[in-house]
């Protein structure tokens, strides 16, 4: 029902953005975002230390089969632990906008003025996909790390192909991640720049006065 409504609000222009009311917003992402960025960062944190000890154990172990498997496993988790820390800073961008938008809706209530917000641009809706599939391929990356370690023994050969490629996978998996916070960062700027529109409008409308 809130996707519809979204989809019927009456569109207005500030300056070259597409507005709508703020009560026909929709789906709230901003407030998803704040419930999500401290839990982002918390399994981010874990992950980094597990990764850090499973390193330190590394080096301290001398059997060359328990070094193999550390070494298949535990870059997998490191980079699944960065990108949970930069999915928590995506979702941490994401609640800006949401301050962003609450804060130009009170300032144009306060004003007398029809409460209007900037209409989701297409990077509003591209950066939480590029973030989440950035995750799903760190987490996929990881699992077959641990994969990889199993084989170690099993089948070497095998271990060293997934070696070879689990690698530019997990940087694929982190160059996802930073797009997504690249598009939220250009959604911040388009959020920025429409609430300068709108405040012009009101004030050469006479509505604040």
């Amino acid at each position: 029902m809130a996707t519809s409504a979204t989809t019927r609000a009456p569109l207005t222009t500030v300056g070259r953005q597409r507005a709508i009311p703020r009560d026909r917003e929709g789906f709230d992402m901003p407030r998803l975002a704040r419930r999500m960025w401290p839990p982002m960062l918390l399994m981010g944190i874990m992950a980094v230390a597990a990764g850090i000890v499973a390193g330190i154990a590394q080096a301290s172990t001398s059997n060359v089969i328990d070094v193999a498997r550390l070494d298949a496993w535990t870059p997998g988790v490191l980079f699944l632990g960065i990108g949970f820390l930069l999915a928590g800073v995506t979702f941490l961008l994401a609640t800006i906008l949401g301050e962003l938008r609450d804060g130009g809706t009170k300032v144009q209530r306060s004003l007398g003025a029809p409460a209007l917000i900037l209409k989701r641009p297409l990077t509003g809706y591209a950066f939480p996909a590029a973030m989440m599939m950035g995750l799903m391929v760190l987490m996929a990356a990881a699992a077959l790390g641990f994969y990889q370690a199993v084989e170690v023994d099993n089948d070497p050969a095998l271990a060293a192909d997934l070696g070879a490629w689990l690698g530019p996978v997990r940087f694929g998996g982190l160059a996802l991640i930073f797009t997504g916070i690249s598009l939220a960062l250009l959604t911040i700027g388009k959020a920025l720049r429409f609430q300068s529109d709108r405040l012009g409008q009101i004030a050469g409308s006479g509505q604040g006065a």
